[in-house]
């Protein structure tokens, strides 16, 4: 039986602003613990957003804007010197624009190498679009309307709640 390398692990998602990482900026970020505990930031951002970011992103964006270093002094604070893995989903631009906030990959309080779950969902047999698809998540027992898309405090919790429940179903 497989099971995950460790349980020292925070779930995230972020928003931004642009998939392009030269002009993209950071919106939002979400962790989760597995045990729940959350933290949910905004950042302080008033430039220009693609379209389909003002359509999809900018409406969920409804917390009090924060600066990049009470940012980093929240989301230090929220991690707790434990250097844990970040796991998300498809982790090439969350990471990037984390590390971006820290202001390089070295100086961040996770675990330096971030944890993408679709490579996982890729190395286990399953597409690693899975958690696009209604039936891998009914399969699960995973109701998808649960939860807020674009939203990357709902995206981590769905992110946490579709890994425990991959591995509790797949005895993985």
């Amino acid at each position: 039986m497989v099971k995950p390398f460790s349980q020292n692990i925070i779930f995230m998602d972020t928003e931004f602003t642009d998939l392009d990482i030269r002009k993209g900026e950071l919106l939002s970020i979400g962790l989760v613990k597995n045990t729940g505990e959350q933290l949910y930031i905004e950042l302080d951002y008033q430039g220009p957003s693609p379209p389909w970011v003002e359509k999809n992103v900018l409406p969920t964006l409804t917390a009090p804007k924060i600066s990049k270093q009470e940012a980093r002094t929240k989301l230090a604070a929220f991690i707790d010197n434990q250097n844990p893995y970040m796991v998300a989903y498809v982790n090439q631009f969350d990471a990037v624009f984390w590390y971006d906030l820290f202001g390089t990959p070295q100086n961040h309080p996770f675990y330096w190498i971030p944890i993408d779950f679709a490579s996982i969902l890729f190395a286990h047999g399953y597409d690693p679009n899975s958690m696009g698809h209604h039936k891998f998540l009914r399969n699960l027992g995973i109701d998808e309307t649960q939860y807020n898309k674009h939203h990357a405090l709902d995206d981590a919790i769905f992110l946490r709640d579709v890994y425990n429940a991959f591995y509790k179903k797949t005895g993985k």
